[in-house]
């Protein structure tokens, strides 16, 4: 992110003072992980989640979407109220999925990454984006909230009010398994459909991004070409 892009959103000192703050050793920051170990403690975080989660990430990925399925339905049936940021750029070039499965998506500029759970608990990186660190203190809490909010009413909705997502949610679905390499067949008995659909749910894929063919369409999806 640029500093004009960065001047443009109030509030973003707060994650140089938490720098500083866990660089420091500060007892109110916990290191939870490094970023490579981060799936198996968010599956246990989803457990206890109750109320809400805000997330907002700098990067999207295909890897994503599949964690995304799982913990976004779960949290579903719990009526879990679910707020994510993207950059714009992730989302028109990096992962043009997200918007169809990510409801109520919004797009700002993220400098740093942030999940926020039932207002009691946040997870942010550390200065070097190597480490994540958890932190349940009320005052950082609070900032965090007053920020995420902030920034969350300024920022842009995904897909605007009274327009439908790029893709049916069982294009989604068809799109995660065709990036790992599933055949037609394969994807049409993994998810209860005729070959027919999903051959023409690729189709109709290919046709919305663009792609020239198939492997074009896949390279797409998983963001290895924008």
């Amino acid at each position: 992110m640029s500093s004009a892009e960065r001047s443009d959103v109030p509030g973003w000192g707060l994650f140089d003072t938490w720098h500083a703050l866990i660089d420091a050793g500060d007892p109110r920051f916990t290191l939870l992980c490094s970023v490579l170990e981060v799936q198996e403690p968010l599956a246990r975080l989803e457990r206890s989640i109750t109320v809400s989660l805000w997330n907002m990430q700098r990067h999207y990925s295909t890897y994503s979407l599949r964690s995304v399925v799982t913990f976004d339905a779960s949290l579903r049936r719990k009526g879990v109220e679910q707020r994510m940021i993207l950059p714009r750029r992730v989302v028109e070039r990096r992962s043009p999925l997200a918007s169809s499965l990510e409801k109520g998506l919004r797009l700002a500029p993220v400098a740093h990454p942030l999940l926020i759970c039932d207002h009691r608990l946040i997870m942010v990186g550390d200065s070097t984006g190597d480490t994540i660190h958890t932190s349940t203190a009320p005052d950082i809490v609070a900032h965090a909230v007053h920020f995420y909010d902030a920034l969350w009413r300024a920022a842009v909705p995904a897909v605007p009010k009274g327009e439908d997502p790029p893709f049916t949610r069982r294009m989604v679905d068809v799109a995660i398994l065709l990036v790992d390499g599933a055949t037609d067949r394969e994807i049409a008995r993994t998810l209860g459909i005729s070959e027919r659909t999903v051959s023409a749910d690729v189709r109709e894929m290919s046709k919305r991004l663009g792609a020239r063919s198939r492997a074009h369409a896949i390279a797409l999806i998983s963001g290895a070409e924008s």
